[in-house]
């Protein structure tokens, strides 16, 4: 930041550094991104190879789209049957095969991926994740304007090198289509247009437990002009494809979902690196069954939910709606009890409305560097505790769970500006506080659909 002649304070490219705790934050943030974009090469390089185990999660999608392509749907939730097209269809080979959970329409998705050779599907949906990515991270850097460049550069570093954001691009996932759902229906939602939210977060019905808390902020709010475009929606998507695709597949979905909370060793399900409490108490034990994990996870969800209610149902100004938001985002990433990290980049969502409340026009130079401080160590967070569970021990829901603490119960607040106007000092004005009010709506958004919520 630096002065004008007028006295005001204008945004600085350079990124604050003060004393050694933002030096140390800086190390293992440069230290994680560099292992970061060396290991995800070397991953590159095994899938191009078509090396052993080289498959990713896309093998799973494309080989759902293979059989619903080549009139084998009724067969898509059948573990023999996975497992013998996967084998077919991989140039390579593997240990085991990948169930796939997810409903029948987005095996449909992938059937046109699935009449391309397997190696060059795999790249091209990396491309349209990679793209995808992209437009959601410069969507959600927009928020920053007016505030420090320092903020836009940080963030939009940290969101295009996390580790959920690459393994959901290298891995061949489906997440980044839930992301860009969750930040359009975020816009749309907050300009008023409800109904148009509810129909773009439809999209994210490709992982449907990832929309629970939306879901659970509409009704708390009473938006039902969102609840019901989302709900109709999404309802379509998951049964009308399953019954044109076969009369058995839903019910095959739904059993084969039912066994997932059982799973150990089958269908690649690898519970003990999940991020959530069941990653951690299966990796701290060694131990899947449902009862070992099921109360905590349960107990949690519940707390969490605790906090989010009262929050939902009060938030007026953008600042608490954003927060409101921002929860209903993360109470899915503690809450469910199949988790992976490529789902955890929907953890910029939450980071980029709380980086926005935090840094307006007048932020002070000790709160823009605490946040980026913050940026930087959730940022390596973020790669350090998923080779933690690697190696024996999955941590990572402890750095979720604070997230969704700090959330709840230290949002940020806007600061008021430490300086006086000079050209108002000279004309006589007391102060700047209206040009400062003046400054502030220009980060609202049109909330003409969001009205208190009175008892009754």
């Amino acid at each position: 930041m630096h002065a004008t002649s007028s006295g005001m304070l204008r945004p600085s490219i350079a990124i604050p550094l003060r004393g050694p705790w933002s030096l140390a934050s800086l190390l293992v943030a440069t230290i994680a991104a560099l292992s970061t974009a060396v290991i995800y090469a070397a991953v590159l390089a095994r899938i191009a190879s078509n090396a052993y185990g080289a498959t990713g999660d896309f093998l799973s999608f494309y080989a759902a789209g293979w059989l619903v392509r080549t009139g084998r749907g009724a067969s898509l939730y059948d573990p023999a049957t996975t497992e013998w097209a996967q084998r077919l269809l991989f140039p390579g080979d593997f240990e085991r095969a990948i169930g796939y959970p997810l409903p029948v329409f987005v095996a449909w998705i992938f059937a046109p991926f699935s009449a391309l050779p397997f190696t060059v599907a795999f790249f091209l949906w990396m491309a349209v994740g990679a793209v995808l990515l992209g437009i959601v991270i410069w969507s959600l850097a927009s928020e920053f304007q007016g505030a420090p460049r320092s903020f836009r550069l940080v963030f939009v570093l940290c969101s295009a090198l996390a580790l959920p954001t690459l393994a959901a691009i290298v891995f061949g996932q489906v997440d980044p289509l839930v992301l860009a759902a969750v930040v359009a229906g975020y816009r749309l939602w907050h300009s008023g247009r409800s109904l148009a939210a509810g129909a773009v977060l439809a999209v994210g019905a490709v992982k449907p437990h990832l929309l629970a808390g939306v879901m659970l902020l509409f009704v708390v709010r009473r938006d039902w002009k969102a609840l019901a475009s989302l709900g109709s929606l999404t309802a379509l998507l998951l049964i009308v494809p399953a019954l044109l695709t076969s009369p058995g597949a839903l019910a095959g979905n739904l059993r084969l979902l039912m066994s997932y909370p059982s799973a150990d060793d089958q269908l690649a399900v690898n519970a003990e690196v999940m991020p959530n409490w069941r990653g951690f108490v299966v990796s701290l034990t060694g131990r899947s069954e449902v009862a070992l994990w099921l109360p905590g996870l349960a107990a949690l969800a519940l707390a969490c939910l605790a906090l989010a209610l009262p929050r939902w149902g009060r938030a007026q100004t953008p600042r608490e709606l954003d927060r409101a938001y921002s929860l209903a985002v993360l109470l899915p990433l503690i809450a469910s009890p199949h988790l992976h990290t490529q789902s955890l980049a929907l953890l910029l969502v939450p980071g980029a409305l709380a980086v926005k409340n935090a840094c307006g026009e007048f932020v002070t130079p000790q709160r823009q560097a605490r946040t980026i401080d913050a940026l930087l160590l959730v940022f390596a967070g973020l790669f350090f505790l998923p080779f933690c569970a690697i190696q024996g021990v999955s941590l990572t829901v402890f750095l979720v769970l604070a997230l969704y603490l700090w959330t709840a119960l230290q949002w940020p607040r806007w600061e008021e500006p430490q300086w006086q106007d000079q050209s108002h000092a000279h004309s006589g004005s007391a102060d700047p506080q209206p040009r400062a009010r003046e400054r502030r709506r220009r980060w609202s958004f049109p909330l003409n659909h969001h009205r208190p919520v009175t008892d009754t």
